[in-house]
């Protein structure tokens, strides 16, 4: 759980797997918590008040407090009269926290598209559901974050038969993977590649980063077998 205290008697909690997203503007950090209103995807937000010059240690503090599972709750920010505590120097106030009233949670779509046959991520999109469109005839690539901390993952669905070129995902993988109605354990150093032709419209798989050796785990569910290879 991640904590925070004003000093107005407002505290807002959330766990850390459902912040969608963190961004930095002058003097800002925003934290946003999946969240919902009536039909509409939206989010809690909570705004803090950073030093000039710190929002990316900030952030980057926050992404480490985040990727350390270990400890059961982290107080962010306390701006309660004497109680104050902030989890990086450069943090010195909660400057906001809104709360939406809707009931439930969305998890983040990507519409993903290639752009000269390339789909790259970023860690802020961590922990999204991302469609994959059929790729056409020219070899793609999915290219992954560099030094993605720990527990960063997504998960990919086909939403077109994928065309007659492969598409790879450079990384090193271990996993398992259920296709044609087999479990196949895989394990490689060098790439992930959807095979031609073999990516069929609902295939799923997920990947996540283990924080060992840079090695991210992957699962998926294919229609066809062999249609996801490791090596």
């Amino acid at each position: 759980m991640l904590v925070f205290h004003n000093d107005s008697d407002t505290s807002y909690a959330n766990y850390a797997g459902n912040l969608s997203s963190m961004s930095s503007a002058t003097t800002a950090v925003t934290l946003r918590f999946s969240s919902q209103v009536a039909t509409s995807v939206a989010n809690d937000v909570v705004v803090l008040t950073v030093t000039a010059g710190e929002e990316e240690n900030v952030m980057e503090a926050l992404s480490g407090a985040i990727a350390e599972a270990r400890s059961g709750m982290t107080v962010v920010a306390s701006d309660v009269s004497g109680k104050t505590s902030y989890i990086h120097s450069g943090i010195t106030a909660v400057s906001s926290i809104s709360v939406d009233s809707g009931s439930g949670t969305f998890k983040n779509f990507i519409t993903g598209a290639f752009t000269s046959n390339d789909l790259t991520l970023t860690t802020a999109q961590s922990g999204s559901l991302i469609s994959i469109p059929a790729n056409g005839t020219t070899a793609s690539t999915i290219t992954l974050p560099t030094s993605a901390p720990a527990g960063t993952n997504y998960t990919f669905v086909a939403v077109a038969d994928n065309g007659n070129a492969a598409t790879t995902i450079a990384g090193s993988f271990d996993g398992v993977l259920s296709d044609g109605g087999d479990n196949t354990s895989v394990t490689g150093t060098t790439a992930a590649v959807i095979v031609a032709s073999k990516f069929k419209k609902g295939d799923i798989f997920k990947i996540v980063q283990s924080g060992v050796s840079n090695k991210y785990f992957l699962e998926a569910i294919l229609k066809t077998a062999d249609g996801i290879t490791v090596s």
